[in-house]
């Protein structure tokens, strides 16, 4: 596989040798996403045999690897495009939710910290990121009808007085049938605790917004990591953390801030491409889970980094949406701590 195992930064030549490969790799993108069984294209890293220099080559990721003459000639990954090496891996990304049967009482594992308890200074029920999101309206898969639960990932703001939180598309909309005021309830309790307010689903964000209902406490703080402290941008090696609904705190590193990935929405929505997405590995069990989408990825010094919205199906592997494109396109902004929020 194109990726050295364990939290490696790059170095400068490294770094310069993803910048000239960067321009190529866009341009190829389209043309490598139409072969047959391919889920993605990124940059990524390999040792060349015999020497220190880790090699950077575009990774084109597929559903299942089969040979070359199986293929034909059409529908073969290039051995290189324009003089860059490509190298292709076994990559399946999903979106991360969970489906339970509409009317099954909603109980997940005690594990995860959800909207309770919390730290000193963080009332209790209060909501804060890290915490479960359900929509209230289900959604209808085969003959039955299904409740979708993922993660609120973290508070922000477009009014000082009016917290909202951060979810994924997938998560607070849905399907196309999603309108503004759509109730979101939280899925330990079962009370409505928010409101559909805005979203975004384009080649570059997976994201919504929901309005924190009024009377509801609300905490800047992300459950097991503590305060948000601002937001920047990701980078090749830097260690991240998150802490999602399904699989709680977990730890891993940025392996690429380039990865543009397919995923399948559903009959609704279909297969949509998300493009230079953060791509997240781990050296422990797994990075992300089923529940985790919408979950905040943050940094060591607890800045925000971007919104997991999907992850390999065996959970080494995990996406985020940058979180400069996901304020942007929502039109909100992180609550400075010094402002209480819901008053």
């Amino acid at each position: 596989m194109a990726e050295v195992e364990g939290a490696t930064m790059l170095s400068i030549r490294e770094l310069r040798d993803r910048a000239v490969i960067r321009p190529i790799k866009r341009a190829v993108e389209d043309q490598l996403l139409d072969l047959p069984g391919v889920t993605g294209v990124d940059i990524g890293s390999r040792t060349r045999a015999g020497s220190r220099h880790r090699e950077q080559v575009i990774v084109v990721t597929v559903t299942c690897k089969r040979p070359r003459e199986a293929l034909g000639r059409d529908g073969c990954v290039p051995a290189e495009l324009f003089g860059i090496p490509t190298d292709v891996v076994e990559e399946q990304p999903v979106l991360q939710h969970i489906h339970r049967v509409h009317g099954e009482p909603l109980r997940w594992p005690s594990r995860t910290i959800g909207s309770d308890g919390g730290s000193a200074g963080c009332p209790i029920r209060a909501v804060r990121g890290g915490s479960g999101l359900a929509p209230y309206r289900a959604v209808r898969l085969g003959t039955g009808e299904y409740r979708r639960i993922g993660t609120l990932g973290v508070l922000v703001t477009s009014d000082p007085t009016e917290p909202m939180g951060l979810t994924t598309f997938d998560v607070g909309c849905l399907d196309d049938a999603w309108s503004v005021g759509d109730r979101m309830i939280d899925p330990d309790s079962g009370r409505v605790q928010a409101e559909l307010a805005r979203a975004a689903l384009s080649g570059r964000v997976d994201a919504a917004a929901v309005s924190i209902v009024p009377g509801l406490a609300a905490s800047p703080e992300v459950g097991g990591l503590g305060p948000v402290t601002g937001h920047a941008r990701a980078y090749p090696g830097e260690p991240v953390r998150k802490h999602g609904f399904g699989t709680g705190l977990t730890d891993g590193f940025v392996t690429s801030v380039d990865a543009t990935i397919r995923v399948d929405h559903g009959a609704a929505l279909g297969v949509r491409v998300l493009r230079e997405q953060i791509r997240i590995a781990t050296d422990g069990p797994c990075f992300c889970g089923p529940g985790d989408s919408g979950a905040a990825v943050l940094d060591p010094a607890g800045r925000l980094l971007g919104l997991h919205v999907a992850g390999a199906e065996n959970g080494a592997i995990g996406y985020a949406t940058p979180i400069g494109d996901v304020l942007s396109e929502l039109d909100v902004r992180l609550n400075p701590q010094s402002l209480p929020l819901g008053v």
